[in-house]
């Protein structure tokens, strides 16, 4: 049984990351934080919602693609939901208003 802290693990979750950033590959969070400029839809979403899971729903539920890399220690799989961050730049601000305008309408 392998723990998180074996040599084997923290090697692969080393490869992973060094893949993510020569790849560009972020989850939604490091994204928002490491984007300096938002657009207004990202700013008005951040203002309704306080927290990106909302987001990540509505990403899924437009059938964004997602990069996901699976590892773990066999009691349980840690599953990291991440996206090409060229791809979240173009689809994030349109689901954060179409987050924003359900949340409208259901105010109504």
């Amino acid at each position: 049984m392998l723990s998180r802290k074996s040599p084997e693990v923290v090697a692969y979750i080393q490869m992973v990351e060094k893949a993510k950033r020569d790849a560009e590959v972020v989850t939604l969070r490091e994204w928002y934080d490491s984007t300096t400029n938002h657009q207004q839809e990202i700013i008005d979403y951040m203002e309704a919602y306080k927290q990106l899971g909302p987001l990540g729903k509505e990403l899924h539920k437009r059938g964004v693609k997602r990069v996901t890399e699976r590892f773990g220690d066999n009691v349980r799989t840690l599953v990291e939901a991440t996206y090409q961050r060229e791809l979240l730049d173009v689809v994030a601000p349109l689901c954060a208003y179409s987050c924003v305008e359900n949340k409208k309408s259901i105010k109504r």
